[in-house]
């Protein structure tokens, strides 16, 4: 004899009430990861929209929806707080999101192969974070410990042309040996050109920077001005408009290779368009600084 559905025996009945509840819970946790997850790229999104235009105080009220991973909520936080110019909060959040991305890595260490690339990526935003810090520090002067960011930022990611980018900016900056700045420049740039993978905006205004830092160190060591000429106008082309902060900096890099070449017109005329460009942010506000001392 089959038992009917009315007469199913007791235990197969709470079975299958259990597999409802299960399957209606299971259900209902994936609408609510789904609805997260949209929530969570569309403050990211609109984030990025206003940091891409440089309006860095509109951009920090949609750190908020990114309070469910508290590293890069407090990178972004940072990040946005050092344009603004609040230098002092910004290195607190910024060191705060190196430690937790720090504690992540060891957590996917004691995985093992399993986590292999979940690792390459949390060392890879490490290494960006570290960055960061390491700019931070070298808009304050603080060179020792801006060439330790950027030394371990390049451990953590030893491919990165920012990288080298940023130790090249460093030696410049406080008048150390221009063959090795001109080498780690070089670098930069042919590592930028080599990469794969990223996308398109990222490599052009990466490259942009490079192209940018690389000129600065011909103008110092080599004193090349076509070489210095040719390179601005590639970084200028490169880099494009579509992100202030890095269109800002090509300017400001490019203010310091021709005033290092001690022409001051042309010097002048790449700040004003960093100030014009970056109103709110840190490159615009070292280029006044720097207009103002030349003034």
């Amino acid at each position: 004899m089959h038992a009917d559905a009315g007469h199913l025996p007791p235990i197969l009945f709470l079975l299958g009430i259990l597999l409802v509840t299960i399957k209606g819970a299971l259900l209902l946790w994936m609408v609510k990861q789904r609805a997260e997850r949209r929530r969570k790229t569309a403050a990211l999104n609109a984030l990025l929209a206003a940091y891409r235009r440089g309006d860095f105080e509109a951009a920090l009220p949609f750190v908020e929806g990114l309070r469910d991973d508290d590293s890069t909520y407090r990178y972004f936080q940072g990040a946005l707080l050092m344009q603004i110019g609040n230098l002092k909060e910004a290195e607190k959040l910024l060191q705060q999101s190196i430690q937790l991305s720090e504690q992540s890595e060891i957590t996917l260490r004691s995985r093992g192969m399993w986590a292999k690339k979940a690792l390459q990526r949390r060392l890879e935003l490490t290494s960006l974070r570290r960055s960061t810090l390491g700019q931070l520090y070298l808009e304050q002067g603080r060179y020792d410990d801006a060439q330790l960011c950027f030394e371990a930022s390049l451990r953590d990611w030893p491919g990165c042309g920012s990288s080298h980018r940023a130790i090249a900016e460093t030696l410049l900056r406080r008048g150390g040996d221009p063959t090795a700045a001109l080498k780690w420049a070089r670098l930069a740039v042919d590592e930028e050109r080599a990469s794969t993978g990223l996308p398109e905006e990222v490599h052009s205004t990466n490259l942009g920077e490079q192209l940018a830092t690389l000129a600065w160190s011909v103008a110092v060591a080599l004193r090349d001005r076509p070489q210095v000429d040719r390179l601005v106008s590639e970084a200028e082309s490169s880099v494009g408009d579509r992100l202030v902060t890095s269109c800002a900096q090509v300017q400001y890099l490019s203010a310091l290779a021709y005033s290092t070449l001690g022409d001051m017109e042309r010097s002048a005329h790449h700040l004003d368009e960093a100030a014009r460009v970056d109103r709110k942010g840190q490159w615009g506000r070292e280029a006044r600084a720097l207009a103002a001392m030349g003034r």
